[in-house]
């Protein structure tokens, strides 16, 4: 007669003891400015005001440019540096918090103003390494600039 897979007397074969603590490879407790940058899209904004649905075709062409040419780096490296940095909600247009509110992200601090070119911006919350990309703002109108002397 055929051994049977496990032997009835003594069980299956545990791998791991219960008592054993295993450390993830990859964990949360890694500093993400170590990290590359990666995205999600799940909150991105469709409609104005600060809506991906007017981008066009060029632009869009460039902001994916761009967020591929981040993957590559560094957040270290990228912020906050290439007319990247961080955005206190508080700075933010009361349309922008507003949205926040909405969707129920408004427990954060501050968001990411990513650079694309001189004056175009990707904006999202900043989740250890991943970017949660809200909005598209071509004109600074989320986080409007104030300039010196004016």
């Amino acid at each position: 007669m055929a051994k049977s897979k496990h032997d009835k007397r003594k069980g299956p074969k545990t791998l791991v003891s219960p008592a054993s603590e295993k450390e993830p490879r990859v964990g949360w407790q890694e500093d993400w400015r170590e990290m590359r940058p990666a995205w999600r899209v799940s909150l991105l904004k469709m409609r104005m005001p600060f809506g991906w649905l007017t981008i066009g075709e060029a632009n869009a062409i460039q902001v994916r440019d761009k967020l591929a040419s981040y993957e590559s780096m560094k957040w270290k490296e990228i912020i906050p540096s290439y007319r990247s940095h961080f955005v206190k909600i508080t700075d933010l247009c009361p349309e922008a918090q507003d949205h926040l509110a909405a969707i129920q992200q408004d427990d954060v601090d501050s968001v990411v103003s990513l650079g694309i070119d001189q004056m175009s911006r990707v904006i999202g919350i900043l989740e250890h390494n991943i970017l949660k990309i809200l909005w598209w703002d071509p004109e600074h109108e989320v986080c409007p600039s104030t300039k010196p002397n004016t």
